[in-house]
């Protein structure tokens, strides 16, 4: 039987997040000040605020972007609690689907006047459905564990915007898209609820980002303080669970 593609519109909203290491100096400055003056020095690079000591631990003399504190989370993201929307779609003549990288390609000889539509729609199911979550991993600091072995005060930084994050793909043996087989996992921060990843049929899907797009909407903030040797335990991508994975899907074989 042939394939048959399913595009899923992952949510309109979502954004970047990011968690990483500030120095204990810039912690103590700004625990206490207001955290939009805080979201201010983040997005000017420090010009407005001279007296702040610098975000980065690895570098007393230059300002890390935001973005750049990422050393325990860096997502690009929809919120866990969007619906999702799914289209079927058929691949043009000469077109093939990357299963590894969740990508369309084009032979060489392929051409196409808009450049970049490599599928035709073929149904859309415009019925907003709720995510199922498969597993959830929390990223939550504690303020009160400042000056604590094991423990470095972070900053979570997230930028709000809506529009596009990343494409997936699902592809079946000719069966019907079955949402009871479509999961996530995701993790909960303290600044929003995100999605990590994309199952299906217990399997992972990629992410294609090519054509995310996204215009920003608000910024959140948030210091605190993380016990570096709990999350090295504790929080890692749902995939490396190879032991436990097989354990989440056990009370839904039958829809499997």
């Amino acid at each position: 039987m042939s394939k048959r593609y399913f595009k899923i519109e992952t949510g309109r909203y979502g954004g970047e997040v990011v968690c990483g290491e500030v120095t204990p100096e810039f912690y103590e400055y700004w625990i206490d000040r207001d955290s939009d003056d805080l979201i201010n020095a983040m997005w000017s690079d420090g010009e407005d605020e001279p007296d702040s000591p610098k975000p980065g631990a690895d570098d007393e003399e230059y300002w890390t972007a935001w973005h750049e504190l990422d050393d325990f989370l860096h997502l690009s993201a929809p919120y866990a609690d969007n619906h999702y929307y799914v289209t079927e779609i058929a691949p043009k003549e000469g077109v093939t689907y990357d299963e590894e990288w969740g990508s369309f390609e084009a032979s060489p000889e392929w051409t196409d006047e808009n450049g970049y539509e490599f599928w035709d729609e073929v149904s859309d199911d415009r019925e907003g459905r709720e995510y199922i979550t498969l597993a959830s991993q929390e990223l939550y600091g504690n303020r009160d564990k400042f000056g604590s072995d094991n423990c470095v005060p972070v900053l979570f930084f997230h930028s709000a915007e809506k529009g596009t994050f990343g494409e997936v793909i699902v592809v079946t043996d000719g069966a019907d898209f079955n949402p009871a087989k479509f999961r996530i996992d995701m993790v909960e921060t303290d600044v929003g609820e995100f999605i990590q990843s994309y199952w299906y049929d217990k399997k992972l899907l990629p992410v294609n980002f090519d054509w995310s797009d996204s215009m920003g909407k608000g910024t959140y903030c948030y210091l605190s303080v993380l016990d570096v040797e709990d999350h090295k335990k504790w929080f890692k991508p749902f995939d490396q669970y190879q032991e436990e994975i097989e354990e989440f899907w056990e009370a839904d074989e039958d829809v499997l």
